[in-house]
């Protein structure tokens, strides 16, 4: 996301890939990197150290320095990529009949990558509520949903195909609405976590209450969100 792109930080999206990764020439970070996603993925990131990642990867640790101070800044640069491919995906143009389909659409894109990449969002998302090199950094990924979510209300509300509103405010609560229960749900144990409701139930509750927020409207019936489980 361009507002939370560092000088000098490489544009190209990490692309995790299965397999043990062999660090050769050129190749070290690339390895690094796969090698801290799958253990991430398979011990959780409290569990993590730095010698896991360096015997994974079969690289030294003068070459594991030389790309990353240390495993805060590695999880960082995975969170990077999955920010940007959620960035994306919610962001799609989903050419579907009505905006109720566009909006679950939108939200089981979102969602699906937060239940696929949750060792890595659930992590960057706690953090950053303790760490303020992190909070920054996740805060300016926030800032870009908001501001494209508030421009596209704010287009709605100058049409007069919604009523009237506070497009910041309105964006604000509703990015933070889906944001706060992605975690709840993929990391956490409590009353909407993934054991006590359905992935589809999420989608549905979400989508309306977005919808509602919006349009000032009950959303149309007879969608079959069950078809998202």
């Amino acid at each position: 996301m361009s507002a939370a792109r560092q000088p000098g930080e490489s544009t190209e999206r990490v692309v995790p890939r299965r397999g043990r990764p062999v660090a050769s020439d050129g190749g070290a970070h690339e390895a690094i990197v796969e090698a801290a996603y799958r253990l991430i993925r398979d011990i959780g990131y409290p569990n993590l150290t730095v010698d896991d990642v360096i015997r994974a990867a079969g690289v030294s640790r003068a070459s594991f320095y030389f790309y990353f101070q240390n495993k805060k800044h590695l999880l960082l640069e995975l969170s990077r990529s999955v920010m940007e491919e959620l960035y994306e995906v919610a962001g799609r143009h989903y050419p579907d009949k009505d905006q109720y389909s566009r909006i679950v659409l939108a939200n089981v894109s979102y969602l699906d990558v937060w239940r696929r990449e949750t060792a890595i969002l659930g992590e960057f998302f706690a953090l950053s509520l303790v760490d303020s090199e992190l909070a920054a950094i996740y805060g300016e990924y926030r800032e870009r949903f908001e501001v494209r979510i508030r421009e596209r209300i704010s287009h709605l509300r100058d049409q007069e195909r919604i009523p009237d509103c506070n497009p910041a405010v309105l964006a604000g609560v509703l990015s933070s609405m889906v944001e706060f229960s992605a975690f709840r749900h993929f990391v956490t144990d409590d009353a909407i976590g993934h054991s006590r409701i359905s992935f589809s139930d999420l989608v549905k509750q979400l989508s309306e209450a977005w919808y509602g927020a919006v349009y000032g409207a009950a959303p149309p019936t007879g969608f079959d969100h069950t078809i998202f489980e």
